[in-house]
């Protein structure tokens, strides 16, 4: 016998009061049950990171050699595994010597768990310090798997004897190909 059916047989045994009584509890006790499946129901589903990482050091590696080092002071990470860089992320491309062949820096990064790729915006720079080179755009996407990077952007790229401009570029990630997609302009430097 359950407590509720128990309760009810002493109620009905006292007098009718007591069951009017009785009838207004479980009405409350139905109410109040009612609200809380409304404000279960009305609950929004917590969709900020699940880890806060600061200064952060990641490294990618090939056939046992380092090739990538990313860091970043502060990195967000969320359910779907993307991950955010809202305080900038710096990525060295290395050499099988381990001499950094080029970086880019940016003020914003982020990393798409589910296609792989890597973004980068706001006064996103590429350095190449082997052949002295320096790229600009304001967003950028590195793709590791194929080793690429590419915008649809405008771009600047600085040589050492001109200057390039243009919407668009697809380059390797060491930056030793590039192509700018829709050109609009060469400039000689004159040193």
């Amino acid at each position: 016998m359950n407590l509720v059916h128990l309760v009810y047989k002493i109620i009905i045994n006292e007098n009718k009061i007591k069951i009017e009584i009785f009838f207004l509890i479980l009405f409350t006790l139905f109410l109040l049950n009612c609200s809380t499946d409304n404000k279960i129901k009305n609950l929004k589903k917590y969709d900020g990171p699940l880890i806060i990482a600061t200064d952060v050091h990641t490294l990618f590696s090939d056939s046992a050699l380092l090739k990538v080092e990313l860091k970043a002071p502060l990195q967000y990470e969320y359910e779907n595994g993307d991950r955010v860089f809202p305080k900038g992320v710096v990525i060295y491309f290395l050499e099988k010597d381990g001499r950094v062949s080029n970086s880019l820096k940016a003020n914003h990064g982020k990393f798409y768990k589910s296609t792989g790729i890597y973004t980068a915006t706001g006064n996103v720079i590429i350095k190449d310090t082997i052949a002295h080179k320096k790229m600009n755009t304001e967003k950028l996407h590195w793709n590791p798997a194929k080793k690429k990077v590419y915008t649809e952007k405008f771009v600047r790229i600085e040589t050492q004897n001109e200057i390039l401009t243009g919407n668009g570029l697809d380059a390797t990630q060491d930056f030793s190909y590039y192509k700018i997609l829709k050109p609009t302009g060469v400039f000689s430097i004159n040193q």
